[in-house]
């Protein structure tokens, strides 16, 4: 069983300042070194916080990345890249929309590279959007920055000796994820649709909701065996048993909240009865603490939110 920490390796908290200050505009650099992570057969986890986990398939085929950080990150996955095989990036998918996944798309579609996603994730990034936690908005991404293939429900891809089952897992982190099984290599790469380390951040206002999350994790779930590799959205690998732990921690979020909305109590109210108290040991020490994991619970399961006005641009 692959060794797995407590704390919430992801930082949302420099997620937040990195969409409001807008680095990708700026075009700056992020700090460190990008970590290399070798998996199995070609797989390669790469790794920079606080952006989502980049996963490369390279081989005889080539080279196929999932995700791809954010815009300044770019020149480091490459150069990373040409050091696992003198063969051309040719595929680079989006686990779904958010900045820290897609926001060096412009530069990897410029090179001709072919960018495909699920059908929600272009039409998202075609059209300014906004982040509810974050009351920021995002700017509809140029051209060359789109997916160019698109898929409504699922499909399956072959490369590099590898068959690998493309699912979209319906409202759940957002309405346009996907995650990757590479069925050779026992390797999951499940976007943000899991996240191993707390709480989860569900985007309500992209169409992602708990009763979606949980659904996903337990397709997951179904999906793989007890060796397979899991790779989060951020943070540290995970296995199927992590997918098992936070499943039943969502299901009981989801049903201590529901029983007192069920009761006809307020949002305030619900936050005062402190509903996920027996669950904040083990998830409450992340970025997403209880009171707003209960927000989302509550918006997603009542629809009752409204979108901020005067959100400042985030790129």
């Amino acid at each position: 069983m692959l060794e797995r920490r407590t704390e919430f390796f992801v930082c949302a908290a420099a997620l937040t300042v990195l969409l409001v200050s807008n680095l990708s505009a700026q075009g700056r650099r992020m700090e460190g070194p990008l970590e290399v992570v070798p998996l199995r057969g070609d797989l390669t986890l790469m790794l920079m916080e606080p952006a989502g986990n980049v996963l490369v398939s390279a081989g005889n085929d080539g080279a196929l990345i999932i995700d791809d950080q954010f815009a300044p990150m770019t020149p480091q996955i490459l150069t990373a890249v040409a050091k696992l095989t003198d063969e051309p990036i040719r595929y680079l998918f989006n686990t779904h929309w958010h900045s820290d996944h897609t926001g060096g798309n412009a530069n990897f579609g410029k090179e001709g590279i072919v960018i495909v996603a699920h059908d929600n994730v272009r039409e998202r990034l075609t059209t300014e959007q906004f982040h509810l936690m974050f009351k920021a908005r995002s700017a509809a991404r140029p051209p060359e920055a789109l997916p160019v293939i698109t898929y409504s429900q699922s499909m399956t891809f072959h490369f590099n000796d590898d068959t690998i089952d493309v699912v979209h897992v319906p409202l759940a982190h957002t309405d346009g994820d996907t995650v990757f099984y590479f069925r050779n290599a026992d390797v999951l790469h499940t976007g943000d649709a899991f996240i191993s380390g707390g709480y989860p951040l569900i985007d309500v206002a992209s169409g992602g909701s708990i009763k979606g999350q949980i659904e996903a994790t337990q397709t997951m779930i179904d999906m793989i065996g007890n060796n397979t590799i899991v790779v989060s959205g951020h943070g540290p690998l995970a296995d199927r048993a992590r997918l098992i732990e936070v499943r039943d921690m969502l299901i009981t979020s989801r049903s201590n909240v529901l029983e007192l909305i069920d009761q006809g109590l307020t949002l305030r109210e619900i936050k005062a009865a402190k509903p996920l108290q027996e669950l904040n040991a083990n998830w409450g020490m992340g970025f997403v603490k209880a009171k707003t994991f209960i927000t989302i619970i509550y918006q997603s399961e009542t629809g009752d939110w409204v979108k901020p006005p005067n959100m400042p641009l985030a790129e």
